[in-house]
């Protein structure tokens, strides 16, 4: 069930509601059976096979979670580090069986010159985002963040169904103490007007800007993909068009997340922050898919870090390669791992490739400049002036188009094709026919949001949008209209309701074809 299909929007989340806030008044543990048999029905709408898989996931993990706290108590961190690792391992085996099984033969029957079988094996909905949620509670029960609680409320955050598609990646630490809080059910008018208006904002992101943007960037992307060249203009605008649909259409499914999720009063962590108005690829990943990175630099990266780095000093190196060991290989090996996160296949291998690439040198160039700095006694952070702002900036999402390109493309040839058409500086018929000037106009919309306008939770900014808003509430602040503040009044409802009828509008319009589908479903 799509968050921007009319089933959803107009039967099960205001059905579920209705129920939920009912429920509540009787029982909040009724309440969250409720949130866990709606959750279980939203998931078998698209992945019925696969529901068995989810609800074991749920309970082996409960299982195992409890086995490692109990350890814990009884000071057996032996038994724990093991039950941990054998937790992680198999959530992980699940992840390789089903999602990279099929790719790993095909590139052995390459090398081999071998004739391997490919399995019959269909990805389960959301096992790459699930499969995470459960591997970071696991750890946090081993490092004792976690404390032995009831089925129920590990059940309803397990899949609770705002998040349990593409996310956000929650902590259960985060958002099980909502679930157990005494106010759940409670304040309903709040949580619902500021609930939707949050995901009417990612509703027009996904049908206005994000499928229009497409409109813009797919004719293009195949004709490349096809032989064709339709040269640079027609390349340029249709990256720039293609970065709008995916920033838009991730964005927007974000925002119907946290904003779903508020409307049961349950708050989620954001997913992004205006990643576009980032300076250096290093920023730029702190504010895109936040709570995937913010999952890899918690469990991955500082085992890694620590093991190279231990390593480095065992061999007594300099402090140059130290560096390396310590932060530049350990941070290129994390993106590589995002990027194969993404899919099974070399264009998203080479994507987390090339974003490793990007943040390496960043980590480097940012190295040098600080020892630069304390070599001339200087004291503080540097502060770039506009112009060498701008420059970064630029760089910047250079670094993000020329990877993107890699995301959108289906080969590594259709990529590299595309790449050589960027400076294919000829001006053919091809080359201006996919271009309405109404596909221009969105795109060019697009990117003056992205840059200049206040994102959702900055319009939202006086009722704390996500759970961890406070972290995140003076970074990338808007060059255009920072006083845009949503209040429930005349203007703020008008626009409320402008924003859904433009929405709605934009779904009726495609009702001749199935919603278009958010592109991180297919991870």
């Amino acid at each position: 069930m799509l968050f921007n299909s009319a089933p959803y929007l107009f039967a099960f989340l205001p059905l579920s509601l209705v129920a939920f806030y009912l429920l509540a008044k009787v029982s909040r543990d009724a309440a969250k059976i409720f949130v866990i048999a709606a959750s279980l029905f939203f998931y078998s709408w698209i992945s019925a096979k696969f529901l068995p898989l989810l609800i074991g996931s749920v309970v082996v993990n409960y299982v195992l979670g409890r086995a490692i706290i109990l350890a814990n108590g009884g000071e057996n961190f032996g038994r724990a580090a093991l039950l941990r690792n054998v937790g992680v391992l198999g959530n992980l085996a699940l992840l390789v069986y089903f999602k990279y099984t099929n790719f790993l033969i095909e590139n052995v029957n390459v090398v081999t010159d071998a004739n391997i079988q490919a399995l019959n094996v269909i990805l389960p909905l959301g096992i790459s985002f699930f499969t995470f949620q459960r591997i970071s509670y696991l750890i946090d029960c081993a490092r004792g963040e976690v404390q032995d609680g009831r089925f129920i409320d590990f059940a309803a955050v397990s899949v609770f169904f705002p998040q349990l598609i593409s996310g956000p990646i929650i902590l259960y630490g985060e958002t099980k103490p909502q679930f157990a809080n005494s106010h759940l059910g409670s304040r309903a008018a709040s949580n619902l007007t500021v609930g939707s208006v949050i995901f009417a904002i990612g509703l027009f992101k996904k049908t206005v800007l994000a499928d229009n943007a497409g409109y813009a960037s797919d004719p293009v992307f195949d004709i490349i993909a096809n032989g064709g060249n339709p040269g640079a203009l027609a390349a340029w605008i249709a990256v720039l068009a293609y970065t709008v649909q995916l920033y838009f259409d991730f964005s927007g499914y974000s925002d119907m997340a946290i904003g779903s999720a508020r409307m049961f009063g349950i708050r989620l962590p954001l997913n992004f922050h205006s990643p576009l108005r980032a300076n250096s690829i290093i920023e730029y990943w702190r504010r895109w898919h936040m709570t995937l990175n913010r999952f890899m630099v918690r469990y991955f990266l500082p085992a890694l870090s620590l093991k190279l780095t231990r390593a480095a000093v065992g061999r007594r190196l300099g402090d140059r390669s130290t560096f390396f060991a310590s932060v530049v290989l350990p941070v290129f090996l994390t993106f590589v791992v995002i990027g194969i996160w993404h899919g099974a296949s070399w264009t998203y291998v080479l994507f987390g490739v090339l974003h490793a690439s990007f943040v390496s040198i960043n980590e480097v160039w940012r190295n040098a400049r600080k020892r630069k700095r304390k070599r001339l006694g200087l004291k503080g952070a540097h502060k770039p002036a506009i112009g060498e702002h701008l420059f970064y900036h630029v760089i910047t999402l250079l670094c993000v188009l020329a990877a993107n390109i890699m995301f959108r493309s289906e080969t590594v040839s259709a990529a590299l094709a595309y790449y050589r058409t960027l400076f294919a500086f000829n001006v053919t018929p091809a080359s201006i026919a996919p271009y309405r000037p109404e596909l221009l106009l969105f795109v060019a919309v697009g990117w003056f949001i992205i840059l200049a306008l206040p994102n959702t939770q900055q319009i939202l900014r006086a009722y704390r949008p996500a759970v961890n808003w406070n972290q995140w509430r003076n970074v990338a602040l808007p060059a255009v209209g920072r006083f845009i503040k949503w209040r429930p009044n005349a203007v703020g409802l008008a626009a409320c309701g402008l924003v859904l009828a433009a929405s709605i509008t934009a779904m009726i319009i495609e009702m001749s074809r199935e919603p278009a589908q958010f592109i991180y479903f297919q991870f």
